[in-house]
C-alpha cells in the first residue's frame, strides 16, 4: 500500500518541484530610438552637408544612464530591462543628418552627456551637453565652435520618461545648432573645396 501511495505522489512531488528550481523568466529587453524621424517637409535644408559626431568610450554603449544627484552624485545607473537601439552618438548623428542637406558646412558634435538627472526622488530630466564645431566643407578649417547644454525635464521619473524626454530634447539640439550656424552670417558662402 505503501510503495502504491508514494508511486502516485512521485510525479506529483517531482511536478512541483521542477516548477520551483527552474529560474524564473526575466522579462524581455525594450530597444527604443527617438521617435520617428521628423518630416524634411518641416522645414528647408540646414547648413551642412556632412555630420560626424563622436563619444568617449563611456558612451558608446546602449544603455540608458542615469544619475541620483540628490543622494548619490557620483554613481552612474543603468535601466536594466530597457536600451537603445544603438549608442546615442548614432541617434544623434542620423537626426543631423536628417535635416543637412547641401550647405557649405560639415558640423561634428563632440557628445560629452546624455544622461537623465534625477535631482530629487521622483523627479527627473534629461541632460545633453555638446560641443559643435563648424568646418568649411571640404577642409579643416574650422569657422566657429561653442558648447552647448540642454535639459527637458521627463514625463515620468523612469526608463519611458527618459526615452520621451531625450527624443525631444536631440529635436531640440538640432535646431538649437541649426539656429546657431544660421546666425554666423556665413551661411551662403560659396563652398572653395571638393566636396
Amino acid at each position: 500500500m505503501k510503495r502504491f501511495v508514494l508511486a502516485k505522489l512521485l510525479p506529483v512531488v517531482l511536478a512541483v518541484s521542477s516548477c520551483t528550481l527552474s529560474p524564473e523568466k526575466s522579462p524581455p529587453s525594450r530597444f527604443h530610438d527617438l521617435g520617428p524621424l521628423p518630416s524634411r517637409a518641416d522645414g528647408s535644408p540646414a547648413a551642412w552637408s556632412a555630420v560626424d559626431v563622436d563619444a568617449p568610450e563611456w558612451l558608446r554603449g546602449d544603455r540608458i544612464r542615469y544619475r541620483f544627484v540628490y543622494s548619490d552624485p557620483t554613481r552612474v545607473g543603468f535601466y536594466t530591462l530597457d536600451r537603445w537601439i544603438a549608442p546615442p552618438s548614432e541617434l544623434l548623428a542620423q537626426r543631423f543628418a536628417l535635416l543637412g542637406d547641401g550647405g557649405p558646412f560639415r558640423i561634428r558634435i563632440e557628445l560629452e552627456e546624455f544622461e537623465q538627472i534625477f535631482e530629487r526622488p521622483g523627479s527627473a530630466r534629461a541632460v545633453i551637453r555638446f560641443r559643435a564645431l563648424v568646418y568649411e566643407l571640404g577642409s579643416n578649417k574650422r569657422l566657429a565652435e561653442r558648447m552647448f547644454q540642454l535639459s527637458r525635464i521627463s514625463p515620468s521619473a523612469d526608463a519611458a520618461g527618459a526615452v520621451a524626454s531625450f527624443a525631444g530634447l536631440t529635436d531640440e539640439s538640432v535646431s538649437t545648432v541649426r539656429a546657431w550656424v544660421e546666425s554666423m552670417g556665413v551661411v551662403h558662402k560659396p563652398v572653395t573645396g571638393p566636396r
